[in-house]
């Protein structure tokens, strides 16, 4: 019921968006990410190129290079006008380099980071892409240009590459870093310590492996629940932190406990509902229907032991 594996860009939601979960599974980076980066347009104004509209626009619609000159200006002119540009830019050239456009991709990251992209293999292994972002991020963090998404972003990608590696302990330590700094920047953002208690637990689990070696784990699940814990006492209706919680009580063999956890996020839904919060059917809402699949899991589970 439960997956131990899972990529975790995590952020706090806004009580409105709520988190479509499978089972037991760990909130998804993907889908996280998205939320994120709406978030972000938002803030800097404007909607941004997707990395999908970009290969769309390259491959798909097979457009001229005269074409896509003309798609990069347009672009240029809307990463100038950004206070954000140095995680923009990232962003963007990441985008090319999947579309195929590897001199346009190597044009913004020279202009983020001042470097150009580094060799993406390491020891003979593949490494996920986040680990050779890692350089780039560095290049930008010391050229100044700081900023609170360009540190996010970084310690998600140092926490992802070390997740990669069966959680190598030097880029745990980065990550960890940063989201503490982060939580000193801004106490309100309960993001940062989310993604810290997301990388103490998942790397306390002992059946990380990498080149063939399994980790033996680190023993900070306490420290886990202890943020999660701080962020419900000033927001008891964050949803994302009782799924999480609920989520890492399972996995404990907590049973009891997480059924208790995830009735409190069924009343909560449906306290949504009457607010008018929720508009949707209950039914039709994958929130609370994962809560009642996982209730009904559970107790049928609790009742057998």
């Amino acid at each position: 019921m439960g997956t131990k594996n899972s990529r975790f860009s995590l952020v706090s939601l806004p009580l409105v968006i709520l988190l479509s979960l499978l089972g037991f599974s760990l909130v998804g980076c993907d889908y996280l990410k998205s939320l994120t980066e709406s978030k972000y347009r938002k803030r800097i104004g404007g909607e941004l190129p997707s990395e999908k509209d970009i290969v769309n626009w390259k491959e798909k619609l097979a457009l001229e290079e005269a074409e896509i000159e003309e798609m990069d200006k347009r672009i240029r002119k809307m990463v100038q006008k950004s206070n954000q540009s140095a995680a923009l830019s990232w962003k963007i050239a990441r985008a090319y380099m999947r579309a195929g456009s590897a001199d346009l991709g190597a044009r913004y990251y020279e202009e983020a980071m001042g470097e150009t992209l580094p060799n993406s293999k390491q020891g003979g292994f593949e490494i996920h892409s986040y680990e050779s972002a890692l350089p780039f991020f560095e290049k930008a963090i010391q050229s100044g240009k700081l900023d609170k998404q360009l540190l996010y972003e970084t310690a998600v990608a140092y926490a992802n590459a070390s997740k990669d590696m069966g959680w190598e302990p030097v880029r745990r330590n980065r990550a960890i870093g940063l989201f503490k700094q982060l939580s000193k920047l801004d106490k309100e953002d309960s993001r940062f310590p989310f993604q810290l208690a997301l990388i103490y637990f998942d790397s306390s689990l002992k059946d990380e492996a990498w080149n063939g070696k399994l980790s033996n784990g680190y023993d900070e699940v306490e420290t886990a629940f202890s943020l999660l814990d701080q962020i419900l006492r000033k927001e008891p209706y964050n949803v994302p932190t009782r799924f999480a919680k609920a989520n890492f009580l399972y996995q404990i063999g907590k049973s009891n406990l997480a059924y208790d956890e995830y009735t409190r996020i069924k009343s909560i839904l449906e306290e949504m509902k009457e607010k008018g919060s929720i508009r949707e059917p209950l039914d039709e809402n994958s929130s609370y229907r994962n809560v009642i699949k996982n209730l009904n899991q559970l107790g049928a589970q609790n009742k057998s032991n």
